[in-house]
């Protein structure tokens, strides 16, 4: 008919009724009739499709059922009106839930195939519908047989149906459905790849105008949407919400399908809300979803689901704003969802937890009783319901214990602590499950069995559930996710390597937990760019493609559906290439967390001592050469370490608090006690842990003291995020030593910064650094500073040396960045230092000489060590120079040069860019000292002109300040007692 294509209704209306008037033409008897019958029967089912009335269905079931009465058992059309009047009970089933009709359906459908012989040309389509009806029925009962049989035949109609077949677009969709049904009662992920991958087949087959092309966009919307609440990948949620969007836009006001579309579009909405917390999507979520439903007939079989969505989204609504009429509502609408559910239905037990939820926030608002028992029952009501290899029986079952565990801390009951623990183990092991829920009740778990001192169990919980960690963010992700995933197990890792000390287990299993859950980002680009030179010399054959693969998960991200695709496959593909490379002779632990001899081989240049800090227990993991020990560090507390970041972290206070609490013990245990006399400096690498991170362990010591009382008068000090950088990067710089080296340097001066503060001394540190070039026989390069130009110098350099604003971002570590002149519109990031690869040239060093390259100012992401400094190490530069918070303009000029003329005079080696930055360090520590004891002095009126030009001439000397100093950011240091330790910020990341 005219109207399938272009939807005017005219056109319907008058086809229907010229069917009737020949019709009312034709005789009882006429053989003609039954075929008539029939036309008009789809004539009105069409009409009901466009409309929705339930009278026009049911004129049509009548006709059809009037045509098939007609027709001999042996007609050749007696199969097409079997379908047709199959079709016609479906659809009724669909618009009322009926199981008669849907039964009926089904037997009439079968009966049609069965008639119908293997070689028909309309085989395919009674295939299509079958396995239509079959889905509906594992819909509505839950029976895995059923989406099987669905799958099957809808597979056996595509193979039928020829590419160029105006339904086959159709039947991939059908297809792609059963799969992504499949994945949702399993959790297979390779079902949803092909559910999205068939989808996305059959829009691409479906012209810009045709009336299925809305469903089609909805049905990848889902597709992505499923795989975003999988993998967390934004972009995936994007497109979904773009399909969806797209799919409304198409869909007239008055049809039936409308509801639907807004549904889907509303939940786009509250997931994008989940991820951001922008209200503004809360508010348009609540607004598609109540659309939705004011759409949906009270008699209509997805009512119960609107109804539990847009209560959803009241509770995130209550969540964000506290407002209690806001719960009282998404109460009301999850158990109106929850009337309308029969007690078979499959969705029944999401909507007893939904209900569950409902009632547990108002529990934790009210503290009435009742309510949680309400909210404990329903979520046992939904466990028993719930099949035993659900993916989302986790989440149940954490929903479940938590409920116990409130009610055990509200009663004591100890049987309800039982009962919570139970349910967190269980769902802990649930391996079906998906891994955020895991990762939740193993958490939760943990805790219990450590606040009771059970030390053995909450090993066991602890080691499971950091295991999972890696597992928590695919390499498809992008980084902006894999940070927004992590959240969730901040000092996860630091909590289980206590766990396991205190369960008296090694030190190189406590190494290992944070090895396994610590710095996860870093690892796996390290994992992606790590040497395969060894794979490449035995297996060649498996190399090419491996690298194909690493290098579209290393290229950087676009939000792209044609380049989210790829990355998501090339994910899958080399996750299984990995594995069979494990299966190789001498490849077992391939890109697995090292060994503890492995461990022990990156101390070879000195000891590698990890400051655990958890609310259990505080320890250093001292690994050297030959052992690795544990040293319990009592004197250290969370509480203490939090209460510190609020102030400076120069004060001398501070500095002694390191010093008496983890390095004088640290030092003492390596028998670092005294400064060296030999000038052989012992040199070791910290690796801080949770918000110890923030402070400078290298600063520690009561410098007014005596002269070996702190760090750095008896060790040089280096920093990594982990023993697996330090390890990657010594892997590469073994590799690198044959190739040729470039001998460029690039100086980047920012000097006036768009929106920032001039920085004086910015032009005259990079003056002098490149009148110390030639006698180090660097080439001198000055790229505009503009983030491409600097991008692209880094490819051919050994050296980049930044002078200018450094900006940490306090939410998203990876937005952090260096300042250049286009920094409002192409930022150079972390984000993008992290996707350019320069490991194949391994530039030696890049010298930060910027604020905060080193700071990290979201607790949250602290046990990821994202920032400037880390960004360049993972970029590929050997060795990285910059600060842990605000640095001084001038004293930035003091330090650079004083290094490099170190490392003019000892070679440029490894070892003398820590051992120049150590030097260099104590140089301006010893004019720290002498400037505090002048103005010590100064203020006791000793022998010290104290006129105010006296006074400005003392000022001027501190610490070789000369014209004076700013800054290189907004902040200034206030002077009160004593002038800044300026040299306090710098650090040394590196081999």
């Amino acid at each position: 008919m005219e109207y399938q294509r272009t939807e005017v209704m005219t056109d319907l209306e008058i086809a229907i009724q010229r069917l009737q008037e020949t019709l009312d033409t034709t005789p009882a008897d006429h053989p003609e009739r039954a075929r008539r019958l029939l036309d008009l029967g789809i004539g009105y089912g069409d009409r009901y499709q466009r409309t929705g009335a339930v009278t026009d269905l049911g004129i049509a079931i009548q006709r059809f059922q009037e045509g098939l009465d007609m027709t001999p058992a042996d007609h050749p059309e007696r199969a097409s009106r079997l379908q047709a009047l199959g079709i016609g009970y479906r659809d009724r089933y669909l618009r009322t839930g009926a199981m008669t009709d849907l039964e009926i359906a089904i037997q009439r459908l079968q009966e049609a195939l069965d008639t119908t012989p293997v070689d028909h040309p309309d085989r395919a389509l009674r295939l299509q519908d079958l396995g239509i009806g079959y889905r509906d029925r594992y819909l509505r009962t839950g029976a895995v047989t059923d989406f099987e049989i669905a799958i099957q035949r809808h597979q056996e109609a595509l193979d039928m149906t020829p590419v160029d077949h105006p339904d086959r677009a159709l039947r991939l969709q059908d297809l792609g459905t059963g799969y992504r049904d499949r994945y949702q009662k399993a959790g297979a992920i390779t079902d949803l790849e092909i559910a999205i991958q068939r989808h996305q087949e059959a829009l691409d087959m479906t012209p810009a105008d045709h009336p299925e092309r809305a469903l089609r966009l909805q049905a990848l919307g889902l597709g992505y949407g499923d795989r975003y609440q999988r993998t967390g990948a934004v972009t995936d949620l994007g497109i979904a919400i773009q399909r969806f969007q797209e799919g409304l836009d198409m869909t007239p006001a008055d049809h039936p399908e409308r509801a639907s579309q807004l549904q889907a579009l509303g939940i786009g909405y509250r997931d994008r809300y989940q991820r951001t917390g922008a209200m503004t999507d809360l508010e348009i979520a609540i607004q598609r979803l109540q659309e939705a439903l004011d759409t949906t007939p009270a008699d209509h079989p997805d009512r119960a689901l609107r109804l539990q969505d847009l209560g959803t989204g009241y509770g995130d609504r209550y969540q964000e704003t506290g407002a209690m009429t806001d719960l009282e509502i998404a109460i009301q609408r999850f158990q109106e969802a929850l009337d309308t559910t029969p007690a078979d239905h499959p969705e029944r037990a999401r909507r007893l937890q939904a209900l569950g939820i409902g009632y547990k926030d108002r529990y934790q608002r009210t503290g009435a009783m009742t309510d949680l028992g309400i909210a404990i029952q329903r979520y046992q009501e939904g466990l028993d319901t719930t099949p035993a290899d659900h993916p989302e029986r986790a989440r149940r079952l954490l929903d479940l214990g938590i409920g116990y565990r409130d009610r055990y801390q509200r009663t004591g009951a100890v049987t309800d602590l039982e009962i919570a623990i139970q349910r967190y183990q269980e769902a802990l092991d649930h391996s079906s499950s998906f891994i955020n829920n895991r990762l939740r009740s193993g958490r939760l778990l943990l805790t219990l069995h450590a606040q009771a001192g059970n030390w053995p169990q909450a090993y066991q919980a602890a080691s499971k559930t950091v295991s999972l960690v890696p597992l928590l963010t695919p390499r498809s992700l992008e980084t902006s996710d894999k940070q927004h995933l992590l959240r969730e197990v901040v000092d996860l890792a630091s909590d289980a390597s206590a766990i396991t000390l205190s369960a008296a287990k090694t030190p190189f299993d406590a190494v290992q937990a944070l090895e396994l859950g610590r710095g996860v980002i870093a690892g796996s680009l390290n994992e992606v760019r790590a040497d395969i030179s060894d794979l490449q010399q035995k297996h060649p054959q498996l190399v090419e493609e491996y690298i194909t693969l690493r290098g579209q998960l290393d290229a950087p991200t676009t939000s792209m559906q044609r380049q989210v695709d790829q990355r998501y496959n090339a994910s899958q593909k080399l996750e299984r290439m990995i594995q069979q490379i494990r299966r190789l002779p001498d490849f077992d632990r391939f890109l697995l967390a090292p060994s503890e001899d492995e461990l022990k081989a990156a101390a070879q240049g000195g000891p590698v001592v990890i400051i655990n800090v958890s609310d259990y227990r505080c320890d250093a993991l001292i690994i050297e050469k030959t052992q690795i020990r544990a040293l319990r560090l009592p004197h250290l507390h969370t509480s203490d370490i939090r209460d510190r970041t609020t102030g400076s972290l120069t004060e001398p206070e501070i500095l002694e608090w390191l010093w008496k609490t983890i390095a004088q013990p640290v030092l003492h245990m390596l028998r670092f006690t005294i400064t060296p006399s030999d000038g052989c400096w012992p040199h070791i690498w910290w690796i801080p842990t949770g918000p110890l991170a923030k402070f400078p362990i290298h600063a520690a010591g009561c410098h007014s003291r005596s002269p070996s009382d702190n760090v750095i008068d008896r060790v040089i000090s280096s920093y990594s995020s982990s023993v697996r950088t330090i390890m990657h990067g010594r892997d590469y710089r073994s590799q690198t030593i044959r190739m040729p080296r470039s001998e460029e340097i690039i100086l980047v001066a920012m000097q006036k910064t768009p929106e920032q503060s001039d920085l004086q001394s910015a032009t005259q540190e990079i003056e002098e650094l490149e009148g110390l070039c030639s006698s180090m026989n660097l080439q001198v390069r000055k790229p505009s500073p503009y983030k491409e130009q600097v991008l692209s110098a880094l490819n051919s350099c050994k050296i980049f040396h930044f002078a200018g604003h450094g900006l940490t971002d306090p939410s998203d570590p990876s937005k952090s960045q260096l300042l250049l002149a286009d920094w409002k519109t192409e930022p150079l990031t972390v984000a993008s230092l992290m996707e350019t690869n320069l490991r194949k040239q391994m530039p030696f060093l890049a010298y930060l000489s910027a604020c905060g390259t080193g700071q990290i100012k979201h607790d949250e992401l602290i046990d990821e060590g994202l920032h400037l400094i880390s960004a360049c190490q993972l970029a590929g530069f050997q060795h990285v120079i910059g600060t842990l918070w605000e640095v001084n303009d001038k004293s930035c000029v003091d330090m650079a040069i004083t290094t490099y003329k170190w490392m003019r005079d000892h070679g440029m080696s490894d070892e003398s860019v820590s051992e120049g930055l150590h030097h260099a360090s104590k140089y301006l520590r010893r004019q720290w000292i002498e400037e505090n004891s002048a103005r010590g002095a100064l203020k006791r009126g000793k022998g010290v002109q104290t006129t105010r030009d006296g006074q400005m001439a003392l000022e001027r000397s501190y610490s070789g300040q000369g014209e004076g100093r700013d800054p290189r950011d907004v902040e200034l240091y206030d002077d009160t007692e004593l002038s800044p330790p300026y040299w306090v910020p710098y650090v040394h990341f590196g081999v």
